[in-house]
């Protein structure tokens, strides 16, 4: 710990990357920091749509409450393929002078990468056989092509610059909610040693092209103890951030008591992982599409969410509505829960953008 000059005490923590950028040293030390001041409240695809707003920089959570979220997550399925926008139809063009406004106003990014499945040119919900994961893997018959996937993200991380031209750090959330069946490179699909492999190899892979912006984090879905939770963890020096995925399934009380309690169990999990191996909690993934409880964030969300010492959660996207009716994870203006959503997020605990940078 180190002492500044106005005598307030400054963290000195490093991610895992022994190169890391100035900047990501920075943002590394800020989350620490920021956990201290409450929970950051992120939304996926903020600014790419609203749920009735189709224009790129629509917010719908600045429109509700006057201020965009303190963390934006962005999915970056298909940049590997070479096209000019992600399977969402967000030009990447578009996504980068996103990200880097939301840099520029002292929010955080961070990505996610639903990539395909390499072998049958399927989508990354394309489970069929269970050789993905080990044909990737060096000497293995995909491993090249997959190479020059992982070089298509990293140029595109390249060009994520502030206007000191000084690279942008993002958190990128790999190979998420793997320890489920429905990616390729799922529990079912791989073995724990191929999927460790392949993220270490994925890690290393960027660090040698000399991509040091990054915070990894790794977000399984729901786990029965830490032993689950570990299973195919790479190891502390390929992780930074520590969170899980769970959303609530069903609208009845049964459907919320469930999600109460899975959530309650893998905070207790990932924040007692966190606190022992010096790394950054967040529920990385959350929500409950439709909303259909009025006063839902002040009577499921904060009070879950209490007792944890959290970085942040993320709830999913809002999807432009024409092609997703109902599919949306925070209220757009108008919407029942919005006055609720709008109330929560006013209490000093919950975190905006302006909040992060006061």
């Amino acid at each position: 710990m180190n002492i500044s000059c106005d005598g307030t005490q400054e963290s000195n923590k490093k991610p895992s990357d022994p190169q890391a950028t100035e900047r990501a040293v920075s943002l590394y030390n800020r989350l620490f920091q920021l956990m201290d001041k409450g929970v950051m409240m992120g939304h996926q695809d903020d600014l790419a749509y609203g749920h009735q707003n189709y224009n790129p920089g629509a917010s719908d959570v600045k429109e509700v409450t006057g201020d965009y979220p303190a963390v934006t997550g962005w999915e970056i399925g298909h940049l590997e393929l070479g096209a000019d926008r992600s399977l969402d139809s967000v030009y990447f063009d578009k996504m980068r002078e996103g990200i880097i406004e939301t840099d520029a106003r002292g929010g955080i990014n961070t990505m996610s990468w639903h990539g395909d499945n390499i072998i049958t040119g399927g989508s990354t919900w394309d489970c069929k056989g269970n050789d993905v994961v080990h044909s990737v893997l060096p000497g293995q018959p995909k491993h090249d092509e997959f190479i020059q996937w992982l070089d298509r993200l990293a140029a595109f991380f390249n060009t994520l610059k502030d206007k000191n031209g000084e690279y942008i750090p993002v958190v990128f959330r790999l190979y998420h909610e793997h320890n489920s069946s429905w990616f390729w490179w799922g529990a079912e699909q791989s073995t724990p040693e191929d999927y460790i492999a392949m993220w270490r190899m994925t890690v290393d892979h960027f660090r040698k092209a000399g991509v040091n912006h990054l915070l990894f984090a790794y977000s399984p879905s729901s786990c029965t103890d830490e032993a689950a939770y570990l299973e195919r963890y790479p190891g502390d020096e390929y992780v930074d951030i520590v969170g899980f995925d769970i959303y609530q399934f069903g609208d009845d009380e049964a459907a919320i008591q469930n999600y109460c309690r899975d959530m309650k169990h893998n905070m207790d999990i990932v924040t007692k992982y966190a606190a022992k191996a010096g790394k950054i909690p967040t529920v990385s993934e959350t929500g409950w599409e439709g909303i259909k409880q009025a006063d839902y964030f002040t009577k499921v969300i904060a009070p879950l969410l209490e007792p944890y010492k959290i970085s942040w959660i993320l709830f999913w996207r809002n999807a432009w509505e024409p092609d997703k009716p109902g599919h949306f994870y925070l209220p757009y203006k108008g919407h029942e829960s919005a006055e609720d959503f709008k109330k929560m997020v006013s209490q000093p605990r919950f975190l905006m953008n302006q909040d992060i940078n006061n």
